[in-house]
Order: structure tokens, then C-alpha cells, then sequence
């Protein structure tokens, strides 16, 4: 084995160890955000009516580590999508990745806030989803920033360097850029006019929808790509339409 192959294999083994980590920070923001979801612990002699009254409390719980786990999810098949195209890395890769990380792992902080208090009049409330916005905006552009180093540094450390802004989607992802900062605006607005939190909600909602629009703009999506349930749709609905293009094909004829 000469000092090149070596080299490469070294490369390689460190580059999978960097893709370990991250994977391993996700599997633990995961985990630590599904222990928060607990009954106390004076519920072992307790009646019914007082078990039914811990679960009804923890629902909020629930629903946001669903949507949490949701979203770390999508932030994890985004960071595998990148990383499966690297074949080498260097200091600011792992820099940006790092930044990457520390702001998904924010998540558990946000959702024990958002599940803490549910009421919307209440500033606990209105601080909770503000600061959980934060973190997805922040993650979000970590993540277009990791995205746009491997852009402008692709011939050094990706494989298919004529298809990456195809697989990667960035000239709609770019966007964020300008997306983010114009959110963080709005969100200081309604904070400073002390409008109902609800609406950051909104806004963000909007904000997903837009750049889901533009998405397909960028990228049409094939009829053999989509859900699983639509692909299947769209089969079912060619073959009993088949039968019909053959008589019409005999017709014709």
C-alpha cells in the first residue's frame, strides 16, 4: 500500500467518523427530547380520574415533540443528503457543521417551553414560540450556510459537483437568506406592537408554503417522484385508464 492510498483511506475513515458524530447528536436530540414526556411519579396508587387528568396535561407534550421530531427529522435527511455527497472535508466544513448542530440541538430547550404553558395571553407563552421560531430559523440558515459551502467549495469536497445544486436545491434554498432576516424583522414588529404571538406562528407557516411553491418552481418534481400514496394513485389511475386507450388506439386504426 503506497502513501497515497493511505492518505485516502485515512481521509475516508475521518470523514465517516465526522458523519457518525452528527448522526449520533441527532439520535440524541431525539431521545432527550422524548424523555420530558412523563406522568409524576405520584401516580402509582392514584385513581382514574386523576391518571386521565396527567395524560389530558401531557398532550401539549405530545404534540410538540411530534412536530419537533417532525423537524429534526427533516434537518437529519437534509444533512444526510449533503454529506453523502462529500469526499473529503477540511476545517470550516467541520466548523460550519458544528454551528449546524449546536442550533438543532437547541430543540429540547424550545420544546419544553412551547409545552410548559399553553395559554396564548400568557408571556411564558408568547417567549416559548418565539424563542422555538428562533431555532428554526436559526437551524434553517446554519443549514444554507453548510449548503452554500459545499456549493462554492465543490470540486474539492464533493463527488458530483454538475448535479449538486440539483440535489441540493439551492437556488431555492438560497433564499433563506433573504427569508430569515425578514422574518426575525417581523417578529420583532409584532413583539414591539405586542400582537397576539399566533401570528409568528402564521408567518412561518407562510414561510413554509412559500418556499415550498418556489421549490417547485426551481425543481418540477417527475411524475415518478412524490409520496408513495401519490405514486401508487397516479399507477391505479393509468392502469383503468389503459383499457380505454387500447380500444382507442384500435378505433384510430
Amino acid at each position: 500500500m503506497n502513501a497515497n492510498e493511505e492518505t485516502e483511506i485515512k481521509k475516508e475513515f475521518q470523514l465517516e467518523r465526522v458523519i457518525l458524530f452528527s448522526d449520533a447528536v441527532f439520535a440524541i436530540i431525539i431521545t432527550i427530547m422524548v424523555l420530558d414526556i412523563r406522568l409524576p411519579e405520584d401516580l402509582r396508587n392514584a385513581d382514574a380520574a386523576h391518571v386521565k387528568h396527567a395524560f389530558v396535561h401531557l398532550i401539549p407534550k405530545i404534540i410538540a415533540y411530534i412536530i419537533s421530531f417532525v423537524l429534526v427529522a427533516r434537518f437529519w435527511r437534509n444533512h444526510l443528503k449533503m454529506f453523502s455527497l462529500l469526499k473529503d472535508y477540511d476545517a470550516k466544513l467541520l466548523t460550519f457543521n458544528l454551528i449546524y448542530l449546536f442550533s438543532v440541538s437547541l430543540f429540547p430547550f424550545g420544546v419544553s417551553l412551547i409545552s410548559a404553558n399553553v395559554n396564548p395571553a400568557s408571556a411564558q407563552y408568547t417567549w416559548g414560540v418565539n424563542f422555538y421560531i428562533g431555532i428554526l430559523l436559526l437551524s434553517t440558515l446554519t443549514q444554507t450556510l453548510l449548503a452554500r459551502y459545499l456549493v462554492n467549495n465543490r470540486h474539492k469536497l464533493c463527488f458530483d459537483t454538475d448535479n449538486l445544486d440539483q440535489i441540493l436545491k439551492y437556488k431555492a434554498l438560497r433564499l433563506n437568506f433573504v427569508f430569515v432576516p425578514l422574518i426575525v424583522a417581523v417578529m420583532i414588529g409584532i413583539g414591539y406592537l405586542s400582537i397576539n404571538s399566533l401570528y409568528v406562528m402564521f408567518t412561518f407557516v407562510f414561510y413554509g408554503i412559500l418556499m415550498k411553491r418556489i421549490i417547485k418552481k426551481y425543481y418540477p418534481e417527475k411524475s415518478n417522484s412524490g409520496p408513495i400514496l401519490s405514486r401508487l394513485f397516479r399507477k391505479r389511475k393509468f392502469i383503468f385508464a389503459r383499457p380505454q386507450l387500447v380500444r382507442e388506439e384500435i378505433d384510430n386504426q
